[in-house]
Order: C-alpha cells, then sequence, then structure tokens
C-alpha cells in the first residue's frame, strides 16, 4: 500500500493528525495521541468524507488547545 500525505497538523498538547490518500482510493486519517493516552488509530474513508473529518477534528483542536504546527501554514506551498 503506498500513500500521500496531503494534510497534518500537531496541538499544543502533542497530539497529532495526518491525512493520506491511499493508492486504493481512500483517504485515511491517522490520529498519534500523546501520554497519556499514548496510542494511534487509523481511519478509512472515501476521499470527501476523509477530508471533511481530518477538519473537523483540527478545527476542534484548535478551539480547544491550539495547534503547534498546521501544514496548510507550514508546509511549502502549504496543504489541505
Amino acid at each position: 500500500m503506498e500513500w500521500e500525505q496531503k494534510a497534518y497538523f500537531e496541538t499544543a498538547g502533542g497530539d497529532r493528525a495526518g491525512l493520506l490518500a491511499m493508492n486504493d482510493g481512500h483517504w485515511t486519517v491517522c490520529w498519534a495521541y500523546a501520554s497519556p493516552h499514548s496510542g494511534m488509530q487509523m481511519v478509512s474513508y472515501d476521499p470527501e468524507r476523509g477530508e471533511e473529518v481530518f477538519k473537523t477534528a483540527r478545527d476542534q483542536a484548535r478551539t480547544r488547545e491550539g495547534l503547534a504546527f498546521d501544514s496548510r501554514t507550514a508546509w511549502q506551498n502549504g496543504s489541505l
């Protein structure tokens, strides 16, 4: 399985999420939780739903605790 990272953010608390476009046509949202939870979760969606879930998670994280990193501004040419 191959993938392309479309977007990424990290919260001020250290949680991370990435939006990946898979070569099978699905998009996957991957969450990596900081301590004390210290776990990972990946969920596959159709592209539109994957983007919607990722954006909702990012908006909630920005409101709840702030973002330490946002690929829309930190990557050259930005991201989703």
